[in-house]
């Protein structure tokens, strides 16, 4: 059987030659069942769509692959024709081009992205930042340029531009993801999908089959959110490159893999063929015995960016030496460029000796950094939301939706958690009254806590737009100028927010969060080591355990007890947070009842959110 090299595997192969084999053996992936991944490639084929729309002439290629090729052998015959998946095959090289535009001698190759650009700024640095997309257009002219010697071709990037704002409102509403039956089609933003949990989604235009359909189609042909950037000269002068690498690779495929073709680097730690359930794990196929899985270097907080000696990566060189044990490292290492053991260097040292020891470590400073407080103690999370596809007038491509806070407040020392939340599901733009209502609760006293940077920047997000929108409100724009810290060239200012992830790079280790500091890792760190948490009464909700008797993380509490939902529905994650407001704002399928229970389930996890700080913040002493 002759083997084929599609874009996607060279994209694969881009990355690591060995994943290229793996992916053609079907070994399973992580991204099978990667929500993140899932929702990008759902946003791309929501944008790949919204382009198609923008040529009412354009014909889709369908069919296997030798019809496919077949079939656009035949139209480019023509003087002029607008393809959509134009099939195209030199040798063993195959590739599927989202748009094609034929006119004359003159090919226009256009390869479509959710990924965002911004036509204001300077174009140089943008395509800096673009490189494995042109790398993937590059792969796209070589085949097209090999398969179509006569024919002129430019090659255009077509991606949402963050400079324009829509003039239509509603406008993501105007195109719908549902699931597909056809499993065959690659999704080209998961390339390393093989027995797919999630299969490619069908796209359904919202006004497909509407009288006024071509009403519709120029009011997106002259909003013009997605825009064009020329990328010739880019895809020219890397050719080279890409057919070099192209001839690799296909050697690969046809004479096998040798270890001149790979080497095992601190890359390998973010592998998607490392999947622990499975027999068929890549990862630890490729490392044998250095495959730790307890106390393994990847654990070390920052360990990735240790440099050695000469600059280079120190575990590469640690790698070469065949050592990727925590107890490894030289503790030399952790020194920073000026030979002392800086901030990052001193939460290293931390993990390790407390590691070692099996034991958590809680700073001397955390009992002072405590009586500095002020009651009331307000712990807040946001839920937000960003599309490719804006949702309202006005909006750019990307720009935040804050549609969900959660707030547990101590009002004194010793107090019960009392909970406020506020939730968005209408059709108006609600972030000046998610952040209204955020302000009537919590005002201007006491101290806000927040878990990382997020609910800082989404505050000030909402203060920009304030002025962008012309919402006046001088109250509310003072007061998120008060909550909110700015660093800058410009400006120095200190909010009120108190960042509960810094205090734990500061104050706080347990061996089970391993070198991170995540709530998700902070959280069952502490609840599954401290029994005398889950007796607190309003604590005591989230305390079950599995069938051995084992302590359930409390993320995994949350469930749906309704027939409404399958259990794929439920949130217990921003990915899936994100998604499932979507839903409830866009998905016409959905009963009120599925609605009202989607909405049920963001609340139950923007709550447990809130209530986890509080749970760590008891653990560490504030009551």
């Amino acid at each position: 059987m002759m083997h084929t090299l599609s874009k996607s595997d060279f994209q694969l192969a881009s990355s690591c030659p060995k994943k290229l084999v793996y992916k053609k053996a079907d070994y399973p992936s992580s991204n099978d069942t990667n929500e993140y991944m899932v929702m990008l490639a759902q946003g791309g084929h929501i944008v790949g769509h919204m382009a198609t729309l923008l040529f009412p002439e354009g014909i889709e290629i369908t069919g296997s692959t030798t019809e496919s090729v077949a079939k656009t052998r035949n139209y480019l015959k023509q003087d002029n024709c607008i393809l959509f998946e134009a099939a195209i095959q030199s040798g063993q090289k195959i590739i599927r081009i989202d748009i094609l535009k034929k006119t004359g001698n003159r090919l226009e190759l256009i390869e479509v992205k959710a990924k965002s650009h911004h036509s204001a700024e300077d174009a140089a640095k943008q395509k800096s930042k673009l490189e494995k997309y042109i790398e993937d257009i590059a792969f796209q002219y070589l085949v097209l340029t090999e398969a179509y010697p006569q024919f002129s071709v430019e090659c255009l990037l077509l991606m949402p531009d963050k400079a324009k704002r829509t003039q239509i409102d509603g406008l993501a509403g105007w195109f719908t993801a549902s699931s597909s039956t056809d499993s065959q089609k690659e999704i080209k933003e998961i390339i390393t999908q093989q027995q797919p949990k999630f299969k490619k989604p069908t796209i359904v235009f919202k006004y497909e089959h509407d009288k006024e359909k071509d009403n519709y189609i120029n009011q997106l042909q002259k909003d013009g959110i997605l825009d064009y950037m020329s990328v010739t000269a880019e895809v020219i002068k890397i050719l080279p490159i890409i057919k070099e690498r192209a001839n690799l690779f296909l050697h690969i495929l046809d004479e096998g893999i040798t270890s001149s073709h790979f080497q095992i680097n601190k890359n390998c730690k973010s592998c998607e063929f490392n999947t622990s359930d499975h027999l068929l794990n890549g990862y630890k196929e490729c490392w044998g015995d250095l495959a730790i899985e307890a106390d393994s270097m990847f654990d070390l907080y920052y360990g990735t960016a240790i440099k050695d000696e000469s600059n280079q990566s120190y575990f590469d060189e640690l790698i070469k030496q065949g050592k990727t044990s925590l107890w490894d490292i030289n503790l030399d290492q952790l020194k920073n460029k000026n030979g002392i053991i800086g901030k990052r260097g001193e939460r290293q040292l931390i993990q390790l000796e407390h590691t070692k020891k099996k034991s958590e470590w809680i700073s001397s400073e955390m009992p002072s950094r405590i009586e500095k407080l002020t009651y009331p103690l307000h712990f807040i999370d946001f839920e937000t939301y960003t599309g490719a596809i804006p949702s309202h007038k006005g909006m750019r491509p990307y720009e935040l939706i804050a549609f969900q806070w959660s707030c547990h407040t101590i009002m004194h020392q010793g107090a019960v958690p009392e909970h406020k939340e506020w939730i968005h599901t209408g059709e108006h733009f609600p972030n000046f009254e998610f952040a209204a209502s955020l302000m009537e609760a919590i005002g201007n006293e006491g101290t806000p806590f927040m878990w990382a940077t997020h609910e800082n920047t989404v505050l000030k997000t909402i203060h920009s737009q304030m002025e962008l929108f012309e919402h006046k409100n001088k109250a509310l724009s003072d007061w998120l100028l008060r909550m909110t810290s700015d660093k800058n060239k410009q400006t120095t200012r200190e909010g009120r927010l108190i960042d509960m992830n810094k205090m734990t790079i500061d104050l706080y280790f347990h061996p089970y969060m391993k070198g991170q500091t995540s709530i998700k890792k902070v959280l069952p760190a502490i609840w599954n080591h401290n029994p005398y948490l889950q007796e607190i009464p309003f604590f005591k909700q989230y305390a079950a355990t599995d069938h051995l008797g084992m302590v359930i993380d409390p993320y995994e509490t949350l469930t749906t007890q309704s027939d409404e939902l399958a259990d794929d529905d439920v949130v217990s994650g921003g990915t899936q947070a994100m998604r499932a407001y979507h839903r409830i704002r866009f998905d016409d399928l959905l009963t009120t009842t599925q609605k009202d229970e989607i909405k049920k389930q963001l609340l139950n996890y923007c709550r447990l959110d809130t209530m986890a700080m509080v749970i760590i913040a008891h653990h560490w002493g504030i009551r």
